[in-house]
């Protein structure tokens, strides 16, 4: 692809990942129904997504500031690929990542500096390491020697803090021993997701149709009122 500037000021772009490994959630069309359906969005939130097979597709126009990083999308380009366990990102995304980044500085002079949603954001996202793929140094500015093998070794793979261990409020992207208990609560109440410890898109569908039946606000987001329902519910 060419990229074309917007007229818009731009001085960050963002870098995401789907958080879902499913090969039915491998477009922006299936983006595009959770942000404008899902989140009453007026359209998808990111700019590009890049699939499995590193095939970039368009998603929000450039003149529109993104919704994607929460008080931090002014000035920027939010590029999504699809993926949630580190393992599973392919080499023909990180090379597609790695052309359309570099189209993108060379468009801005080298004006422009790149950066996981993790930076502003409590989530783990990107779960893979988007500062080796693409060569960034402190600052998020590209050195341009990349890589392009999918590897899990930076330390910046993993959480920014380790999960609490009794009911911690959790998200999207959270992951680990209080997610997993998370799972097999929710499949105690018949609503059946991968106990994998990992706070994916599944589990997200499910606990907002948890919140939906014990109506609490569907909001994704398990904090005491939905850890308290699930307890009464699971029996745990």
């Amino acid at each position: 692809m060419t990229f074309k500037a917007p007229a818009r000021g731009v001085d960050r772009i963002f870098i995401h990942c789907s958080a879902s490994d499913r090969a039915e959630h491998d477009d922006i069309s299936v983006m595009r129904d959770w942000h404008v359906n899902g989140r009453n969005w007026s359209e998808v939130g990111y700019h590009f997504f890049i699939k499995k097979n590193g095939t970039v597709q368009n998603g929000r126009l450039l003149e529109h500031i993104p919704a994607a990083q929460a008080g931090h999308n002014t000035g920027t380009i939010a590029i999504c690929l699809h993926g949630l366990a580190a393992e599973h990102f392919t080499k023909a995304q990180y090379e597609s990542l790695i052309g359309l980044c570099s189209e993108i500085d060379a468009a801005y002079g080298g004006m422009v500096t790149f950066h996981g949603h993790r930076e502003v954001s409590a989530k783990a996202c990107p779960v893979f390491p988007y500062r080796k793929v693409l060569g960034l140094d402190a600052h998020g500015s590209p050195t341009f020697a990349p890589t392009v093998s999918p590897s899990t070794s930076e330390s910046a793979n993993t959480p920014p803090t380790r999960p609490r261990p009794t009911e911690p409020l959790l998200r999207l992207m959270a992951r680990g021993p209080s997610v997993l208990r998370l799972q097999t609560m929710l499949n105690r109440t018949g609503r059946m997701v991968a106990e994998d410890g990992i706070f994916g898109q599944n589990a997200l569908a499910a606990v907002q149709a948890f919140q939906r039946s014990q109506d609490l606000k569907a909001d994704g987001i398990v904090g005491s009122r939905t850890w308290a329902a699930l307890r009464t519910v699971a029996g745990a």
